[in-house]
Formats: structure tokens, sequence, C-alpha cells
């Protein structure tokens, strides 16, 4: 039973998608199970229990997204000596090749990535390495996602909720949509730009963009995240105004060293003990399971799941 939705967004972004999917209308029952769904004349009944309270929803239409599997089962592959993983997934190696190294696997199976953009460049690293040409590989690409609701979601690399987990030295950056004129001039200000460099090499790291033309946005900082361009490229580049890219450029003036409570809601476990033993404890010692622990502001030392 998830406690928010948008499981790999950090808390920031999950909280905007809330609002803004609220004011179309819709309403989320978070923490909840399904204990029953039956037909009532025209009308779908699901009942289910949250808090230890039974209640009811009733529709037209009733939509069950309750994830994929690999189909990899019904291939047979220990007969041709193919290994998968224990999801069922085919193990590949860079170049999409099977633990026999002349079959090829790409595509969701394969477990690199599960959208069509990704299913696509699986293909151009397979000819790439069949035909000997070189170039692409899998670990080469800059994951990017796109969820088109509205305004859309897109993101590239790591966010913040990632980047308290790695113990990297980063610096954030964040802007609201309502801060770019394209977007007050279409009336579409909800959302926001996030950004996470590391700082010693002012490599961009992630990037993402909620708002309206997010979903084409996103392309800008993936290429320079694909070239390894520092972030002080884009800073640098002047974009035609009036345009949602253009506060692109701006973000990268407003960077901040990652908060260390990024780490509270990015799933290690914590948490921050300004009190020991009646004794004041210094704000850069922490406990992690009970045990007094220093820790800069930037590095998280464990990570827990």
């Amino acid at each position: 039973m998830p406690e928010k939705i948008l499981l790999v967004e950090d808390e920031a972004i999950v909280a905007i998608a809330v609002e803004l999917l609220a004011e179309e209308g819709l309403q989320f029952h978070l923490k909840s199970s399904i204990t029953e769904v039956e037909q009532r004349s025209k009308q779908i009944v699901l009942r289910y229990r949250q808090n230890e309270e039974e209640s009811e929803i009733a529709g037209t239409h009733l939509l069950v997204a309750t994830g994929r599997i690999p189909a990899s089962g019904e291939l047979e592959l220990d007969s041709a000596g193919i290994e998968i993983d224990e999801r069922g997934y085919i193990l590949v190696d860079d170049y999409c090749r099977t633990s026999q190294g002349h079959i090829y696997t790409l595509g969701d199976v394969n477990g690199r990535g599960a959208f069509t953009h990704t299913s696509v460049h699986d293909g151009q690293v397979f000819l790439d390495h069949f035909l000997r040409r070189g170039g692409r590989r899998i670990s080469d690409r800059k994951m990017t996602y796109a969820m088109h609701i509205d305004p859309p979601l897109a993101r590239v690399g790591i966010n913040e909720l990632e980047a308290a987990k790695t113990g990297i030295d980063c610096l954030v950056g964040s802007m609201p949509m309502s801060s770019v004129s394209r977007a007050r001039e279409k009336a579409e200000t909800g959302g926001t730009i996030k950004v996470v460099v590391e700082k010693e090499s002012k490599k961009i790291l992630g990037a993402t963009v909620f708002g309206v033309g997010g979903d084409e946005i996103i392309g800008m900082i993936a290429l320079a995240m694909q070239a390894e361009l520092p972030y002080t490229a884009l800073q640098h580049t002047v974009i035609p105004h009036p345009t949602v890219s253009e506060l692109v450029p701006w973000i990268f003036n407003n960077l901040k060293p990652l908060p260390l409570n990024q780490a509270w809601y990015s799933g290690c476990r914590l948490f921050c003990n300004r009190q020991l033993k009646g004794k004041p404890a210094a704000l850069s010692e922490c406990t992690f399971n009970g045990k007094l622990t220093p820790v800069s502001p930037n590095k998280v030392v464990e990570r827990f799941n």
C-alpha cells in the first residue's frame, strides 16, 4: 500500500502533482487495500479498506494498473541456455547480448528500460555492435522519461531524492514555472524546474521539469548530459524570448548545497538528533539506527531501504 503517488519522485514534485491533479478532480486514496469489486446495475462498485475503515467508490469504468512482468517464461529459455534474473528479465550486456553471445534481446524484456525510446536505442546499440561500427552502449545513455499528464512531468538522470543517497557533493536549484513568461502567457504556471549538479566537476546529474513544455525541454538538458557538458554551458546559452526553455539558463544561477534533510524523505533512515543523553549534539552528528555518527551535510553515510 503506497504512501504517496509517483514513488520515484521527491516530495516537492509529488506535492505539486497532487495539487494540480486535484484541481482536475482526481482523488487519491493512499494506504488503502481493495477488498471487493462488484457490478451493481450499470455501475462498478469498488470496496476498499483505509485506516481500518471500509469505504466504497462507484463508477462506470475500472482501470486496473497492476504493472507488467516479462513473458520470458513462455520462451523456454533454459533450452537455449539463456539466463534470466529473479524477476524473469533476460540478462544482457552493454550491447544487448544475452548469455549466448550470438543472441541479442531488445526492449522491455531485458529490463534495461521500459519505454519506447529506450527500446529504439536498444536497436541502435544492437546494430552498431552487430555491424561492428562501434559507438553506442546501453550504459552510455542518459535515462529520460516523460509522464504525459497536464502539465507534463519529465525527468533525466537523478533527482534530489536519489542524490541524497549517493554521497556525492551536489548542488541543487529550482525555479517555479510561474517565473516563465511563456507559461504566464498560456496561463499554465503550475509546476517547477529542478536540477542537480556535481559541485566539483560541474556536471549535470539530473533534472526534473514539471510544467508546460516539460516533455520538450528535458531534451535540451539530456543533450548537455550526454555530451558531458558542464552546467555553465547551459547557463551561458542565450535562449529566445518568450519561450519556456529560457528559464533553463537562469536556474543555474540559483544553485545551493543539497540540504541534509533531503535524506529524510529519500528512503534513508536518517534521523538528526540534537539532544543526546541530555546534551546538545552537534548539527553534523546524526543517529543511524541508534548510533551517533558524524556526517557531512552532503554525504549520506549509509543507505537504508
